[in-house]
């Protein structure tokens, strides 16, 4: 499922980008417009990357107990 998942996205991020690209050409912007817009696409995909690890930070972080104690040590094993 989640390379399914993983699939789809990467094809749905190609045909956006494609037609995203055609619409700039298509406005006219000139054949190096789509460049432009790459540059945007892949400067949002990078912020949203920041953010999803920030909140996974801060949800690991949450996660923890909040009693500031160190666990205590196990005792060493007795060789006998």
């Amino acid at each position: 499922m989640a390379s399914a998942l993983n699939i789809g996205a990467f094809n749905l991020g190609n045909a956006l980008a494609a037609w995203l690209g055609g619409l700039v050409i298509g406005a006219g912007l000139g054949y190096t417009a789509p460049n432009w817009v790459g540059a945007v696409l892949a400067a949002s995909a990078l912020v949203l990357a920041f953010v999803s690890a920030a909140l996974e930070r801060r949800d690991t972080a949450s996660a923890l107990p909040a009693t500031g104690s160190v666990p205590a040590e196990r005792p060493a094993a007795v060789s006998r």
